[in-house]
């Protein structure tokens, strides 16, 4: 039975189009599930035809109108994941393969296993859709944090076993998910910024001196207080060999650790102490204050700081806002009580009649005690007489596809002129042509130097398989007999038909 696929996923996962499949854009990311899910029961190698009649048993997009997917195209599919992606790893193997007769007999053929890339793959792109509800900002993360960067900066540590290994492993995800919630309580304090700075909210003002003052600016502080630790960590040479060595500790479940492939352990050490280097220099650059160090780091720490900054003023601004805006309550109800002990002897103006528009021939115009008098304003309506358009109308079109005898014509002199023999051809000088159809043709090829997909340069029709440039070569003049214009490309090329 196939793994469920939730809507949200099936849409995310439709707009990467893992596999580069046009008719099979979910392909990429079944293939991975067979392998992660399927493959480890199954009682027969993993070959390219177990896994097309798996995909086409069980892992069809009904619901987008797929058809069954062909052997190449699986192949193609594979081969961007293996090579490209490197989420699925292809060994050859004798494998046991079964005849139409119910016997078997072995045969070489390539198997494939999902690698841990493609494993966390799977992993993460699920965690893309539930972002919106995972991603959160709390006080006790960044605890744990602190906590386990205390707890790996101690002067002595045992790489006896792999603790020190997930230790390191664990303050990573706790440094992202820290930095996620950063960000994420930027955006709402950025938000709320500018309710404010539009609605002058006091009491969400309030709200946000609130937030800043208890939540953010504390994390703010903690994070800054592990700049040292971190950078005397990432200085430390001995530290990502340690980490290394930690991940073949005593308790590690490596095949590599069990059956003693020492090449393959000595490659992974390798590998792990690149990582943890990598790693900690992240981590380093994120909480160094140079301008270079922000500029090229994605969660650089002081990039919070101008927002924060920025909302600090904001605040400022509004509780002086706040100030001019407060009103005297006693002295506005002295004048109120003022006004109701003499209300009888107001003298309230009737309303004077909107004048209307000065466009009436009269004495004065100024006077309004005329404008209740004046009548409507009469127009005069100037008729307007539409001529239709008909079809003679039109502009002359010209056919600029040229005839099939300049074709004709072009093909031929483009034959005789570069081609070398039935499948080679070369252009490495000057030429003079006598069809504009040939030189338009070169034009179009000798672009096909800078594009490694030749798909969509067929000369005549003729699918072009090889197109390089000739570097060596001056520049090059194309022009037509009887004609001022020429074409000057930089360098000659050479090309192959397929």
């Amino acid at each position: 039975m196939a793994a469920a696929l939730s809507a949200p996923l099936r849409q995310l996962l439709l707009a990467t189009q893992l596999g580069l499949s046009v008719h099979h854009p979910l392909a990429g990311w079944f293939v991975l599930t067979i392998l992660y899910r399927d493959a480890g029961s199954s009682s027969e190698p993993v070959t390219l035809s177990y896994l097309a009649r798996k995909y086409n048993n069980d892992y069809l997009d009904t619901s987008g109108g797929e058809t069954p997917i062909a052997d190449d195209v699986l192949k193609k599919v594979l081969d961007v994941l293996v090579m490209q992606a490197g989420l699925v790893e292809m060994n050859p193997r004798k494998v046991r393969a079964r005849m139409h007769n119910g016997s078997y007999h072995i045969v070489h053929s390539y198997v494939y296993r999902i690698t841990s890339s493609g494993i966390e793959y799977l992993k993460m792109m699920q965690k893309v859709i539930d972002a919106e509800i995972t991603i959160t900002a709390n006080t006790n993360r960044i605890q744990e944090y602190v906590d386990l960067v205390a707890k790996l900066s101690v002067p002595v540590r045992s790489g006896a076993d792999t603790q020190l290994y997930n230790d390191f492993q664990n303050m990573l995800n706790a440094y992202d998910d820290v930095m996620k919630g950063i960000h994420k309580l930027e955006d709402d304090l950025d938000e709320l910024a500018n309710d404010i700075a539009f609605n002058h909210g006091s009491q969400a003002a309030s709200h946000l001196q609130q937030m800043l003052r208890h939540k953010a600016i504390p994390a703010y502080q903690q994070m800054l207080n592990q700049a040292s630790r971190i950078q005397g960590l990432a200085n430390d040479a001995a530290f990502a060999d340690q980490i290394a060595h930690s991940q073949q500790g005593s308790d590690d479940l490596d095949a590599a650790r069990a059956v003693g492939r020492q090449e393959a352990l000595v490659m992974r050490l390798q590998r792990t102490k690149q990582w943890a280097q990598a790693q900690m220099t992240r981590l380093a650059l994120s909480m160094s204050p140079t301008s270079t160090a922000i500029d090229s780091s994605l969660d650089s720490i002081y990039l919070v700081f101008n927002t924060l900054l920025g909302i600090v003023h904001l605040l400022s601004q509004e509780f002086e806002h706040a100030k001019r805006q407060t009103i005297d309550i006693k002295a506005l109800s002295k004048k109120l009580d003022g006004l109701l002990a003499h209300y009888q002897q107001l003298h309230i103006p009737a309303q004077v009649p909107r004048h209307l528009p000065a466009d009436r021939e009269v004495e004065d115009p100024s006077d309004l005690l005329d404008a209740s008098t004046m009548g409507p304003v009469s127009y005069l309506a100037n008729p307007t007489r539409k001529q239709p358009a008909s079809e003679t109308d039109n502009p002359d079109v010209t056919d600029d596809a040229p005839t099939e005898q300049a074709q004709m014509a072009g093909l031929r002199e483009f034959r005789q002129t570069l081609m070398v023999d039935d499948r080679h051809g070369r252009v490495d000088h000057d030429l003079t042509l006598q069809t504009v159809t040939a030189r338009d043709e070169i034009i179009k090829l000798f672009a096909a130097t800078y594009h490694e997909d030749l798909n969509g340069f067929a000369p005549f029709g003729r699918p072009a398989k090889a197109v390089n440039a000739l570097p060596d070569t001056p520049p090059l003049q194309l022009q037509v007999a009887g004609e001022d214009y020429a074409v000057v490309l930089p360098c000659g090329f050479k090309f192959t038909f397929a």
